[in-house]
């Protein structure tokens, strides 16, 4: 049975998935790839500072950009 996802974006999707929150996008992120790259973004995205670079303020940021992200979906 075809689920609304799986029916919307079923010509889009390679392979099978199981559980929604669970789907990757596949996409390249050339900055991400090293860590002074890492840092660079960072440091555009928080006005040239690393004064916030822990895993706190990381893991606040993927909250906020999942819920933003469930948000908008719904």
């Amino acid at each position: 049975m075809v689920d609304e996802f799986g029916g919307r974006y079923g010509d889009l999707l390679a392979g099978s998935y199981d559980c929604v929150d669970r789907i990757v996008l596949n996409a390249y992120f050339s900055l991400g790839h090293n860590p002074g790259g890492f840092r660079v973004w960072w440091r555009r995205l928080h006005g040239e500072s690393d004064e916030q670079l822990d895993n706190t303020h990381l893991m606040r940021m993927a909250g906020r950009f999942s819920r933003r992200l469930r948000a908008s979906a719904a």
